[in-house]
């Protein structure tokens, strides 16, 4: 994977949404934010460097924990289905169109002049296979795809981070499972 973050930048509410889920840990959570001051909590829709996420992504995963952080990734999920909706990009939501928007959001969210972000290998009526281009935290994603799988009405969502690259694989792939 390419892990370059030259000139990729993401809209700052995604920095905003991760340090709310840690404004009750303020004191503990102090590098962290500082990572964020220069960020404008009143402009959500400004650009900011990927490198700022990532930091404070990676900050957390290392002092608060994975499980922490993929929780975080449940209120990006949030931000993301809120954006498709308004966006009109999805009518009647399943599984598969909920990722295939993801996309979609990676791309407009995001930019990229690699245009990197998520790809979808695979897919069936119960399952689907993402695989993350991007540099954003792995962990995280993990919350990102229940929580969008979830907002489609389907049973069962889950999530296997089947393959990673701190384990040495090329990307990370994501198995998405319902009911």
């Amino acid at each position: 994977m390419d892990n370059s973050t030259e000139g990729v930048t993401l809209l700052t509410g995604f920095v905003q949404d991760i340090l709310a889920e840690y404004q009750h840990m303020k004191r503990v959570c102090g590098p962290a934010f500082d990572l964020a001051k220069g960020v404008d909590k009143m402009r959500p829709d400004e650009w900011c460097s990927i490198d700022i996420y990532n930091g404070i992504c990676t900050w957390i995963e290392d002092n608060v924990g994975a499980m922490s952080i993929r929780q975080a990734g449940v209120a990006i999920g949030k931000r993301i289905a809120e954006n498709i909706i308004v966006n009109g990009k999805m009518t009647e939501p399943t599984p598969i169109k909920m990722m295939e928007a993801l996309k979609w959001a990676a791309s407009v969210m995001i930019r990229d002049p690699k245009g990197r972000g998520w790809e979808i290998p695979s897919s069936n009526d119960h399952s689907l296979v993402m695989r993350r281009t991007q540099t954003f935290n792995c962990m995280m994603q993990d919350g990102l795809l229940v929580s969008l799988v979830e907002r489609t009405g389907v049973e069962g969502a889950d999530v296997e981070h089947y393959k990673c690259t701190k384990r040495g694989d090329e990307f990370c792939e994501y198995r998405v499972t319902w009911l």
